[in-house]
């Protein structure tokens, strides 16, 4: 037992500083090798250490010291066709043009240990990124998509220490603290062709909150052998993120002219302190398991996110970023913009089998459906999103003290996507361009990922 808790001390302070960790898109694609071949319907299954996302309750089925360490790896593939904006003053036109995403394959790293203190009584801490994304597109003018934004980033890592306590021999609770920090950013092209020295300039902000946290619960329920409930609640977040917005190769005192009006004048604050903020939802989960056989298990899991928490973010800066007041009415200074998202609550399905061959081998598979929270009014390409369905099979090896999870997963857009000049964001990336522009694109795409979890029981 010593060397257990000597081990979950160890964890928490490797963890504590967490390192980079890019996700896809704006959810995580699964926990654990194990949960996620299940298609994260885990809540009233969440027997190993990643329970501590899942259900923490699941900790009091772990009878000696575990510890969990995996990746995941997700390779995004996303087409864009019919890019074309119209409504700008003429001659302005820009498209049709087809482009695809550039960005790399994403890894996600994940940890946890879970130590029995008595035999009613399991503690964990784990180390994961229960949301992220970082989208990369063509940073050139030949993809007009970028003057809305090329390349976007936003995730949380989070370190969650758990204790679970078994009231019951059918009756468990669990509760954890995750505490965070949180990165978000974006870069994008200006659109501004009529002022000379600004056009195409890249635009790049970069924030960081250091410090968050928020407060997960969880209950599991076996009323039989066969049947088990789980239900868990992981809390909002608040965050204050701070960091600056820069005009990449612009410096104070460069000369921007506006030939057309004869204006000529030189830009002042081309970095600037910025803040926004962008709560991260709390999501409700609800699953329960059956077992119509000994070797056979079926679980369905339903999970509800509140992303009707981002109803839109404000990034205000301290001095008025870009301004040039020689330039009249085409300075293009601002003091803070603003992008309504107006997100929609969603809710999930999934479900998960697990087949166990024999003691040593079990076999998993999965389907989950994920609509998109993201509403056609406000759709962009920094949080480009569509509903997704989510198909996985998976394998486990348990050997006397080692176990092996690994997982497959393919995930493909339910249709395409398109915009009609609905999205007040995309149009009014064109603003600079005069007019009144309107953006229409169709857009589809899907993804491979593939994770590998190792456990150790001492």
């Amino acid at each position: 037992m010593s060397k257990g808790a000597a081990l979950l001390v160890c964890l928490a302070l490797v963890v504590y500083d967490p390192f980079p960790a890019p996700a896809g898109n704006v959810d995580t694609f699964g926990v654990g090798a194990k949960a996620t071949a299940l298609g994260g319907a885990f809540a009233a299954y969440a027997d190993d250490p990643f329970a501590i996302h899942y259900n923490p309750a699941g900790l009091t089925q772990i009878a000696r010291p575990v510890l969990s360490l995996g990746t995941q790896v997700v390779q995004p593939d996303m087409r864009v066709s019919n890019y074309q904006v119209t409504g700008l003053t003429p001659p302005l036109t820009l498209g049709p043009r087809d482009f695809v995403d550039h960005s790399s394959a994403l890894v996600v790293p994940h940890m946890a240990l879970a130590v029995p203190i008595r035999s009613s009584l399991v503690a964990g801490v784990g180390f994961y990124v229960p949301y992220g994304l970082d989208l990369k597109w063509g940073g050139s003018p030949n993809d007009p998509g970028a003057y809305n934004s090329y390349h976007s980033w936003y995730r949380r890592e989070v370190v969650t220490p758990s204790l679970a306590f078994k009231v019951t021999e059918s009756l468990s609770l669990g509760a954890g603290i995750s505490l965070g920090r949180s990165l978000a950013g974006a870069e994008r092209l200006a659109f501004a062709p009529f002022i000379t020295n600004l056009h195409n300039r890249q635009i790049e902000f970069d924030f960081q909150d250091d410090a968050n946290w928020s407060l997960n619960f969880g209950f599991l329920y076996k009323p039989l052998k066969t049947i088990s409930f789980g239900l868990t609640y992981r809390g909002n977040t608040p965050t204050r993120f701070k960091g600056t917005a820069r005009a990449v190769g612009l410096s104070n005192g460069d000369v921007l002219s506006v030939p057309a009006a004869g204006l000529t004048g030189t830009v002042q604050n081309t970095v600037v302190y910025a803040e926004t903020r962008i709560d991260h939802p709390e999501q409700l989960q609800l699953g329960a398991r059956y077992l119509p056989g000994e070797r056979l298990s079926l679980e369905v899991d339903l999970v509800w996110t509140r992303w009707s928490r981002i109803d839109g973010y404000t990034v205000s800066y301290d001095s008025k970023f870009l301004d040039a007041p020689a330039l009249g009415p085409f300075n293009p200074g601002v003091t803070s913009e603003f992008s309504p998202r107006d997100w929609q609550d969603t809710t999930q399905v999934r479900i998960g089998m697990e087949w166990q061959v024999s003691k040593v081998l079990a076999l998993r598979g999965s389907y989950f459906y994920d609509p998109s929270p993201v509403p056609d009014g406000t759709m962009d390409f920094q949080w480009v999103d569509a509903d997704k369905r989510t198909f996985a099979l998976g394998a486990g090896l348990n050997f006397s003290r080692i176990s092996i999870d690994g997982v497959l997963q393919y995930t493909m857009s339910d249709g395409r996507r398109e915009s009609n000049g609905e999205s007040v964001n995309l149009n009014g990336s064109y603003g600079g361009g005069g007019g009144t522009p309107r953006v229409s694109f169709k857009a589809d795409g899907h993804l491979w990922g593939g994770g590998l979890t190792v456990s150790y029981r001492f």
